[in-house]
């Protein structure tokens, strides 16, 4: 009798102490995702140079473009971020998870970031934003042709990994 009381308990305890492990995994992944598109994005009180000196010859259609590949092509962490489509996958033996970053752009546009991660280091190894206007803001065809093999790369990666 007392071992039926006590599996039941003993089976939610470790249910309980499984999911906070997760949870802190987890955690820890989002955080480690912030601070790598944090380290690689522009200072976001860079896009106020790009507006002031739109302001000052509103005509300049380079200056304009610049302006919005700097400040409408990155997540604005000042502002709240989400995550979602985060899944665990193992991929020739080896954890990886998968998962989407959303957020906002300086302008306030939304945006989000598909990324891959390299587990248990949190490391991310492949990522492909929603859009990104400055690989077009310098009219430079090498900078497009790159930015297109990026998300070749990027795509090739997420289908043997990610699906």
């Amino acid at each position: 009798m007392k071992t039926k009381m006590i599996l039941p308990l003993v089976l939610s305890l470790i249910s309980q102490m499984a999911h906070s492990h997760d949870e802190l995994i987890n955690n820890d992944l989002k955080q480690s995702v912030v601070n790598f598109f944090k380290r690689a994005a522009g200072d976001p009180k860079g896009c106020d140079f790009f507006r002031e000196g739109f302001a000052k010859d509103p005509n300049n259609q380079q200056t304009k473009a610049l302006m919005t590949g700097f400040c409408d092509s990155e997540i604005d962490f000042t502002k709240p971020v989400s995550f979602s489509e985060v899944s665990k996958h193992v991929s020739e033996g080896h954890p990886y998870v998968c998962g989407v970053i959303s957020g906002e752009t300086n302008p306030g546009r939304k945006i989000g970031v598909r990324f891959i991660t390299a587990e248990p280091y949190h490391l991310v190894i492949g990522f492909k934003y929603s859009r990104r206007p400055i690989a077009y803001s310098g009219n430079d065809q090498f900078t497009i042709d790159e930015y297109h093999r990026q998300i070749e790369t990027f795509n090739k990666l997420n289908s043997e990994i990610c699906k």
